[in-house]
């Protein structure tokens, strides 16, 4: 399949344009990271209450503990600060689920910005350059075939605008009627040239 054009000025558009939709991708997956790093900053409460639910935890766990072995008593003492124990580990649930649903948020948001102009853009660009492969991998096999040459000027006649068919003859449609051998080429590299391909090559007779 033909990927770029055969003539310098076109393929070098195609290149500049793959290289422009390149950019363009490139630009919204840095704009997108730093979306993602921004709202990412809504987490930073996580850490605190993680860290002081720990401690408060440790700390309690550890006077339970302590409680705990005073004769006679020590079980009864021991549920405040059981209590307060659970407490701490609610905070570091808390700061799990904040840490957790600000990520799930900034994937989302950041995926969101990305994929929107990507696709718009991006997408376009590559079904345009596809849709231009296939024309022009079906002309290049077409001037391969038997009376390509008459086929490709037929094309012309279709395809081309009236300004540029009056460039090649007075009466174009005639002279591909008679089979004109200057006027059947012109029109076939007339055709060939408009997907930046090279004319076919020359046929004696």
């Amino acid at each position: 399949m033909h990927w770029y054009a055969e003539t310098p000025a076109r393929r070098t558009r195609q290149v500049v344009g793959d290289l422009l939709a390149l950019a363009w991708v490139l630009l919204w997956l840095l704009i997108a990271r730093w979306t993602f790093d921004l709202v990412r900053l809504l987490a930073a409460p996580a850490d605190p209450l993680r860290a002081s639910g720990t401690t408060v935890q440790r700390r309690m766990s550890e006077v339970a503990g302590q409680v705990g072995e005073v004769p006679l008593v020590g079980d009864r003492l021991t549920g405040p600060f059981t209590g307060a124990a659970d407490a701490g580990g609610s905070l570091i649930s808390a700061g799990d689920a904040l840490d957790s649903a600000v990520t799930r948020v900034a994937w989302l948001l950041s995926v969101f910005v990305a994929a929107v102009p990507i696709l718009v853009v991006a997408g376009a660009y590559v079904l345009l350059r596809y849709a231009w492969a296939r024309r022009a991998s079906e002309l290049g096999r077409l001037r391969q075939g038997t009376h390509a040459l008459e086929l490709l000027a037929l094309r012309a006649l279709v395809h081309q605008s009236p300004r540029r068919l009056a460039r090649v003859a007075q009466d174009p449609l005639a002279g591909w009627r008679t089979g004109d051998a200057d006027t059947v080429r012109a029109l076939a590299d007339l055709e060939l040239g408009r997907l930046g391909l090279r004319a076919g090559p020359q046929r004696g007779g």
